[in-house]
């Protein structure tokens, strides 16, 4: 399990190292702000397991909380700027930020919809 928590944290670290633009994810961000909304970052990536395991419960989340809750999938491996700037090393991690654009929540790994849902209702949804 340590060899394989090394391994992670070195080719997560690895991922870090360039930058890409993030301007896309902060219009999205100001929008549900503006808009008063709270926002589920999932910091994945495509081909990672438990990062494709979350796919349900992403659709699941912004079907059942449409309107009140947006559902964002970045890619770390191609946005590393929003990586770094949400401070992830190991993935999925999923980040919630209220309607004010604060983080109020965080989770690392494959999260259920059911344990997911009750971090929604104490923010007000």
């Amino acid at each position: 399990m340590k060899r394989f928590f090394l391994l992670t944290l070195i080719f997560t670290a690895f991922m870090l190292q360039s930058c890409a633009d993030a301007s896309e994810l902060d219009l999205l961000l100001n929008k549900a702000q503006k808009e008063g909304r709270i926002v589920m970052l999932e910091l994945g990536s495509v081909g990672c397991i438990p990062c494709d395991a979350m796919k349900p419960v992403m659709e699941k989340l912004a079907k059942n909380h449409k309107g009140r809750l947006d559902v964002i999938f970045v890619d770390v491996k191609k946005d590393k700027t929003t990586a770094k700037r949400f401070g992830v090393y190991m993935i999925p991690v999923q980040v919630f930020l209220d309607k004010k654009g604060k983080e109020f929540h965080r989770h690392v790994g494959y999260y259920p919809y059911q344990e997911i849902v009750p971090v929604l209702k104490k923010s007000g949804i």
